[in-house]
């Protein structure tokens, strides 16, 4: 994860679900249905070596606005926005029978198995599409070749922003008649 700049918008302007949150919702539904003990890992981590065969690795590779902005007060100087935002993830599976798994994964995530678990995690993802799968040559640090197969999930994500926002709760009216006060 990339650290804070420092910035104080930083600081006080949080989007939720993080991308961590996005990352931990899908890892958990894959878990779910990938078999035991199989590793499901973030990608593009340094210093961290592969898990034992199989495993699933996921890469965020794109997000797309997918609406205007909403946005609502709570009546205590907040507004919040939202965001629609399409995100596809890569999700690559390595190791014996990756082809089957692979096709599971795709299978339950047009599924309701899948809406019905992220609805139950709380996180505001609804899954979407997948792309068709490739196999793709993948050699080991060992010159060895390995069972890749990856896919591409997209899945609609409700971003919120909490901001501050002023709000009148009065108006002074202070009334001027213009002839008296700006005579001619």
């Amino acid at each position: 994860m990339v650290e804070s700049s420092g910035n104080a918008a930083d600081a006080y302007y949080v989007i939720t679900p993080t991308e961590s949150d996005i990352y931990k919702a899908v890892g958990q539904w894959l878990q779910s249905i990938l078999p035991a003990g199989m590793g499901v890992v973030q990608g593009q981590q340094n210093r961290n070596a592969a898990p034992r065969d199989p495993f699933a690795v996921m890469v965020i590779i794109d997000r797309e606005r997918i609406a205007t902005n909403g946005w609502t007060y709570d009546g205590e100087a907040t507004r919040t926005v939202t965001e629609q935002v399409q995100v596809t993830m890569q999700v690559n599976l390595f190791g014996p029978a990756s082809s089957n798994q692979m096709q599971l994964v795709t299978a339950l995530w047009r599924d309701m198995q899948a809406v019905d678990f992220f609805r139950a995690s709380g996180i505001p993802i609804a899954p979407l599409t997948t792309s068709t799968t490739r196999q793709i040559g993948f050699t080991t640090g060992e010159r060895q070749y390995d069972d890749l197969w990856t896919v591409d999930l997209t899945m609609q994500v409700t971003l919120t922003v909490r901001l501050p926002q002023a709000f009148a709760t009065s108006i002074p009216v202070i009334l001027t008649e213009v002839q008296t006060t700006y005579p001619e």
